[in-house]
């Protein structure tokens, strides 16, 4: 078996500022692939993914050995009407449904974060997941609106390898607010990870394939 291949994988989401309407259930303007999704609450949904085409044209399989999540600066409203704001950002083997994004903000009520067992989405395609919960703290000084600090994080993850031509990244923000005029920016964000690709056996290979490809055959859509 040749020596693995150190890769680096790279990829970036834009910024947004986002118009909300609690009391009506709707979003005035949302910019850069963000969509909203309301199920109670809004959920801010981005989806993309890393390229892997290159790797799986040479029969390679992309094993992820570090992640790392970067934000510009922490979301702010400029308004005071969301005092909880929590966040998902999850790298996985196959693109994740809008009812799969939307559906994991209260465990127990709602269904659970993608990876965790009363989710649709199993374990095993999760390769790495990170959730944040912000609250509002009135007591730090803005000029305009509000700023959050953090009141946990948390990560999971099967950690596993793949040999699909795409990662996939989801980036949900869900928004716990109430008020018809509340403004939120949502900061840009990037994805680096670091890889490294190596060719298997063929019988070790074949299963990976069959698994990337028979999983979820909208994985492109």
């Amino acid at each position: 078996m040749p020596d693995p291949t150190p890769r680096k994988l790279l990829k970036q989401l834009g910024a947004t500022n986002l118009g909300i309407n609690f009391d009506s259930s709707t979003v005035a303007y949302a910019t850069n692939g963000w969509e909203i999704v309301w199920n109670t609450m809004p959920y801010a949904i981005n989806r993309t993914y890393v390229d892997l085409a290159g790797y799986t044209q040479q029969e390679l399989t992309t094993f992820i050995q570090g992640v790392d999540f970067q934000v510009e600066t922490l979301i702010r409203s400029l308004t005071t009407g969301i005092p909880e704001i929590t966040f998902l950002d999850i790298l996985s083997t196959r693109r994740l449904s809008t009812a799969e994004l939307s559906d994991w903000a209260i465990p127990g009520v709602t269904g659970d974060v993608p990876g965790f067992l009363e989710s649709t989405v199993d374990l095993q395609e999760v390769i790495y997941g990170e959730r944040t919960t912000l609250a509002q703290n009135t007591n730090i000084p803005s000029l305009v609106g509000a700023k959050y600090v953090i009141l946990d994080r948390e990560t999971f993850g099967s950690g596993n390898a793949s040999a699909a031509d795409r990662l996939h990244w989801s980036r949900v923000y869900w928004l716990n607010g109430a008020g018809p005029n509340e403004t939120v920016m949502i900061p840009a964000a990037n994805l680096v990870g670091q890889a490294v690709t190596v060719k298997e056996s063929d019988l070790v290979y074949i299963e990976r394939l069959r698994r990337a490809y028979t999983q979820d055959p909208g994985r492109n859509v």
